[in-house]
């Protein structure tokens, strides 16, 4: 919060000019609301207390006032929404996603030691990076690798047994 000079209306009464350190004062107080508008030069025009970065600790959510403009909502990762990371493969670890499509493919036989091996460095991945997704398809790359690789090694002995 800039400590330049401020002014605020209570109403329809305008009042200031104060200074940013008295304007924080006058909220910390509750002599100054979230809703009550508040003005510094250089602001194209009035806006809501709870607009004013650190005016409130951050504890009061921005608020739209009709007239004035619409507060800017921090921006979500999406790839920390279940629904979207349904949907495509955001936030996701990209170990995570190669082991799940090499545990799908492990049925063929050929890639499931390679699925194995690239499932346990996504869970090494994913365990070294939390803010990354994707430990189910990691998981499953894993346990198709397992059942790949030993279906691929009784198949090696059958041949060898067999000849």
């Amino acid at each position: 919060m800039s400590d330049a000079t401020w002014y605020y209306a209570k109403g329809q009464t305008r009042l200031g000019p104060i200074s940013g350190q008295q304007l924080k004062e006058l909220a910390g107080s509750g002599q100054l609301q979230p809703g009550d508008l508040v003005w510094q030069a250089g602001m194209p025009q009035w806006a809501p207390a709870a607009n004013v970065s650190g005016l409130f600790g951050g504890a009061v959510p921005p608020i739209a006032v009709p007239g004035y403009p619409a507060p800017l909502a921090p921006r979500a990762d999406i790839g920390q929404d279940a629904g979207i990371r349904m949907l495509i493969p955001v936030g996701r670890s990209g170990w995570a996603i190669a082991a799940g499509y090499l545990g799908l493919f492990s049925f063929v036989v050929l890639p499931a030691p390679i699925s194995l091996i690239v499932a346990l460095i996504a869970i090494s991945d994913i365990r070294k990076h939390p803010e990354k997704h994707g430990m189910g398809r990691a998981i499953f790359g894993l346990v198709m690798g397992i059942l790949g690789t030993v279906a691929l090694v009784f198949g090696l002995i059958s041949m060898i047994v067999g000849r």
